[in-house]
């Protein structure tokens, strides 16, 4: 339960160390260089990476790996380090501290005992290291780059997960370089796209932040009456008090520091304190029961085994019609096309505030984007927080819906829902409803009901619940007018949903596919309407990686 506090006067406003407008090149030889703002930005007002005596910058030059590693502790301020025989060859280095806490933090790893702190540090090194730096899980499988064949097996999972995050928009003709030694303009491009604002004095600050917003602060700091699109980062090196109050925080909130917020009033959608594991939330009160809600779907006697547990089949849910040999690669390899004769199809895509911060001025070209041959796209419109369950809309969703339309491209909503009443999933709906009054679609409004560990506060809720979650979102929608459509996969359809009873309404399955993926097909028992293929599609117009789809159309 949250309740709203009066909000505060702040104390002081921040100075330039927390500007975010872009600034002009401040190095002789980066005006006219491709990540000239971003390297003034982390440059000149954050200090983080730093020029040379004579004027200038030297973008394009490599870097080692320890002067790396003290970039990432200038960064986090590590606080713990490794004992100094660690490795055979720091000791008395310049870099031999930062190594130490970057090994402490389980960061710098080094290789058969050696920090090799002179050395060139690759683009695969220095992005496994920033992943593991800001805990960035490896959930991706997908690395959609022609040269994955020269990924070291270490690499490929941080590697891909921030390619799929938008973190990493340098790649060229659709190769990543693993082995190239990694730029200094490289290395600030990758922090500007994960980090907007850096707060790096103990001050009051106020201001919304459409990115990431991370405080590095020793002293902590004070937010207060602000939204943050992205993530709330905590540094490990904070170690004074940090106060929320009024805060909506969009993305998650992840803490390294050894400091428990003081929360006032927030909405982050999965905050957790250090050493804690979150509890769902009970409904209070019987509610309106699933009963009163939907009727079971009649199944037909017969089973299958899924998750060593005995799934009944619905006699109202349509088999699948996908089989193998039925989809081909395009030459990009990023595309799924389907070859076979019982549907036609529709190429698209789906896109959330990561898109936009990945994306030049945080703004997709539309236009681009059909030029690119995406048929239709749906936008996320907003979220339910995961832990919390605050509801939000995404920072972007006007300016998507706007612009996919204008482009002439079929523009349906989806969803983030967290719903574990029926009362809930009716709100996320009128939330829904309400955004869209003043914006115009053409395509579904998708119900995106997720559930990956604990953590999320629908874990253990009933099936029953869960389906009547589903059909009271999508009645509700459709009674406003639009088409309603649930998202699930695999173990959410299986387990969670009652197949007969969302059988009339749109399908949308995830199950992503590679160039070394055995089964090039959906492999759910039940036909989808759009299939979710890939988040690694690479679409002209938008930054970053893309979920990309297709809709079967039966003829």
């Amino acid at each position: 339960m949250h309740i709203r506090l009066p909000k505060r006067l702040l104390a002081a406003a921040l100075a330039g160390a927390l500007a975010v407008t872009p600034v002009s090149a401040a190095f002789v030889d980066t005006e006219a260089h491709w990540a000239a703002d971003a390297i003034a930005k982390w440059s000149e007002e954050y200090q983080i990476i730093q020029g040379y005596e004579d004027g200038s910058f030297r973008p394009d030059n490599s870097i080692t790996r320890g002067a790396f590693a003290g970039i990432l502790d200038r960064f986090l301020k590590f606080q713990a380090q490794a004992p100094a025989e660690t490795f055979s060859d720091t000791a008395g280095t310049y870099w031999e501290s930062a190594v130490l806490k970057l090994n402490a933090a389980g960061i710098y790893l080094g290789n058969n005992g050696q920090a090799l702190p002179s050395d060139t540090i690759t683009r695969q090194q220095a992005v496994t290291m920033i992943a593991r730096a800001f805990g960035i899980d490896t959930a991706a499988a997908d690395l959609p780059y022609l040269d994955a064949e020269q990924f070291a097996e270490y690499a490929w999972g941080p590697v891909a997960e921030m390619t799929a995050r938008g973190y990493i928009t340098d790649s060229q003709d659709g190769s990543f370089r693993p082995l190239a030694p990694i730029t200094r303009a490289e290395i600030v491009n990758i922090l500007n796209n994960m980090i907007q604002v850096l707060v790096q004095e103990t001050v009051n600050y106020s201001s919304d932040v459409s990115g990431t917003l991370m405080i590095n602060a020793e002293g902590g700091a004070s937010l207060a009456d602000m939204t943050i699109a992205g993530d709330l980062i905590l540094a490990p090196g904070v170690s004074g008090p940090v106060t929320l109050n009024n805060v909506t925080v969009l993305g998650e909130v992840r803490n390294f520091s050894g400091v428990e917020p003081t929360v006032l009033q927030v909405v982050p959608p999965d905050f957790i304190p250090p050493g804690e594991t979150q509890t769902p939330e009970t409904p209070a009160g019987p509610g309106i029961q699933p009963s009163e809600v939907y009727t079971p779907g009649i199944t037909t006697g017969e089973t299958f085994e899924y998750d060593k547990r005995q799934i009944p089949v619905y006699a109202d849910a349509e088999p699948i019609q996908l089989y193998e040999g039925d989809f081909m690669w395009n030459d990009t390899g990023d595309r799924l096309i389907y070859t076979g004769d019982r549907f036609r199809t529709r190429f698209g895509i789906d896109v959330s505030a990561y898109q936009n911060r990945a994306s030049e001025n945080e703004t997709i070209d539309w236009e681009a984007v059909a030029a690119d041959g995406v048929e239709f796209a749906m936008v996320r419109i907003g979220l339910r927080g995961y832990s919390t369950g605050g509801i939000n809309a995404d920072a972007y969703y006007a300016r998507n819906i706007d612009g996919a339309m204008a482009a002439g491209i079929e523009t349906g909503v989806y969803f983030f829902a967290q719903a574990i009443t029926v009362e809930e999933a009716i709100e996320e709906a009128d939330f829904v409803i309400e955004l869209l009054r003043d914006h115009q679609i053409n395509g579904p409004v998708a119900y995106d009901w997720e559930m990956h560990n604990s953590t999320y506060r629908v874990y253990g809720t009933t099936p029953e619940m869960a389906t009547a979650c589903a059909v009271a979102f999508c009645k509700r929608i459709a009674e406003a007018g639009y088409t309603p459509m649930i998202y699930a996969g695999t173990y959410v359809s299986y387990i969670k949903y009652d197949q007969g009873a969302i059988a009339p309404y749109l399908s949308w399955y995830p199950e992503y596919k590679s160039d070394t993926s055995e089964k090039l097909y959906p492999t759910i028992r039940y036909q989808m309407d759009y299939w979710q293929f890939t988040s690694s599609c690479s679409i002209d117009g938008i930054g970053g990686r893309v979920d990309a789809n297709i809709q079967f159309i039966p003829w």
